[in-house]
């Protein structure tokens, strides 16, 4: 019975526990929903309130999303966030927290830009360039600043030095100008000198003129004389003056040896029998074959004509320049020259500078060696260009000095006056020789012809 009842008033504690927490959560659910209610109200209201400043869309929108993120980090609301940083924009932007945002828009469009960054860019870009620029100008003008101060500090160098320079000028003018006038007075006395001598040569040579003209009017009375005298002469001789020699007589030589394929002939006279370069011989069998044409005058012109190539002592070798075809010459032919004479003394004429030594040094004292070759030789020495001379050595021309000036010595004058007639005189002698067909050697010309 007591068990019965102890277990009867658990069921019941728990039903009556279960009926309270069963009422506990009706009321709960009542309130809850009552609540509910009341938030949802509330929500629309709020959402009532809020669709004029965020739309449900615009809540997903990234933007309007990290603006709540940066708004909860600053614990503040998206609306008071946009307005701070709009005031903050515009501040910085137009200079007022006041200004719209078309305030803004018609500022950057009056700037003609993009935007108003692209606007701040190009006045920076702008402004760098002009501060560049201005950079450079002053730069230059530092430059130009400091190449004036150079330019001055040369200008007045060189105006002291132009001053020194001037004052040099003048002192060297003064110096100048008395050497002038001593070297005038010098001049001067010269020039009278000079005129002095010059009328005492004109005098000298008008009276030298003179005596050659009456000298050479008495030749050429003789010369006239001569010739009627020769014309009378050979009228009296005519056809009785001529006897002829034997044609062994006119024999001068012989050939020795005779190379056919060279064109060349070894004759039996040379340097010994004054035979010289370039003498011609005519050449024939035997020396019965020289005879005289007595109608013409004329000897037969042979079998061959050489002409003299070298000269030996005793011998000298021709080259042949004229052949008879089918009649050669040989060994033991005789050669004849009517003008060739082996006794005959050769005049040379020898002018000019010579170095017969071989010592670089060619002077007029080397022509004295010259002619003491040729009268060994045995030649004959002439002083002036007559009409039998033979040969014309000619050395180097004298060497004229530097022409002298006005206020030179006198004997320099002198020297000069006579070196330029030796020159003249050299000029002279070489075209005389060439006008009269008169051979002009050099000194190695003349060692050949008379073997030295």
């Amino acid at each position: 019975m007591a068990a019965r009842t102890s277990t009867s008033f658990g069921i019941g504690a728990t039903i009556t526990i279960l009926g309270i927490a069963t009422l506990g959560l009706f009321i709960t659910s009542m309130l809850f929903f009552a609540q509910r209610r009341e938030a949802l109200n509330r929500v629309a209201q709020a959402d009532e309130t809020t669709k004029d400043f965020l739309s449900p869309s615009d809540r997903n929108d990234p933007v309007v999303i990290r603006l709540k993120e940066e708004a909860a980090k600053k614990k503040l609301t998206v609306v008071r966030l946009i307005v701070d940083e709009r005031k903050e924009i515009m501040s910085k932007a137009t200079g007022s927290d006041r200004d719209t945002v078309k305030t803004l828009a018609d500022a950057v469009e009056k700037e003609k830009a993009a935007s108003l960054v692209g606007a701040i860019r190009d006045r920076n870009s702008t402004i760098e360039s002009l501060t560049t620029r201005m950079a450079n100008a002053e730069a230059a003008r530092d430059r130009a600043q400091q190449d004036q101060m150079n330019e001055s500090k040369r200008i007045k160098t060189s105006e002291d030095n132009m001053t020194a320079t001037l004052a040099s000028l003048r002192e060297e003018v003064g110096k100048t100008k008395s050497e002038t006038d001593a070297m005038r007075d010098d001049v001067a006395k010269t020039k009278a000198k000079m005129d002095e001598n010059v009328e005492k040569v004109r005098t000298d040579s008008k009276a030298r003129e003179t005596g050659l003209k009456s000298e050479i009017d008495k030749l050429q009375a003789e010369a006239a004389v001569n010739r009627a005298r020769l014309r009378e002469y050979d009228t009296q001789q005519r056809g009785t003056r001529f006897a002829g020699q034997s044609e062994y007589a006119l024999i001068d030589g012989q050939v020795i040896g005779a190379a056919s394929t060279e064109g060349t002939v070894t004759l039996n006279i040379g340097r010994n029998q004054k035979v010289v370069l370039g003498l011609p011989f005519n050449i024939y069998a035997a020396g019965t074959t020289i005879k005289l044409d007595e109608k013409t005058g004329n000897y037969p012109s042979g079998k061959a004509t050489v002409e003299v190539i070298r000269v030996d002592g005793d011998t000298s070798l021709a080259r042949i320049i004229r052949e008879q075809k089918g009649n050669p010459v040989v060994k033991g032919d005789v050669i004849a020259n009517p003008i060739y004479d082996p006794a005959k003394k050769y005049k040379f004429l020898v002018y000019g500078n010579f170095d017969p030594s071989r010592t670089g040094n060619a002077s007029t004292f080397g022509g004295n060696e010259i002619k003491a070759w040729v009268k060994e030789w045995g030649g004959e020495v002439m002083d002036d260009l007559a009409g039998d001379v033979d040969f014309v050595v000619l050395g180097e021309r004298p060497q004229l000095p530097p022409s002298p000036s006005a206020s030179a010595p006198l004997e320099v004058i002198n020297f000069y006056l006579a070196q330029q007639k030796l020159a003249q005189r050299y000029d002279e002698l070489f075209k005389q020789a060439g006008d009269t067909a008169i051979p002009v050697l050099n000194e190695n010309r003349l060692r050949t012809l008379i073997g030295r």
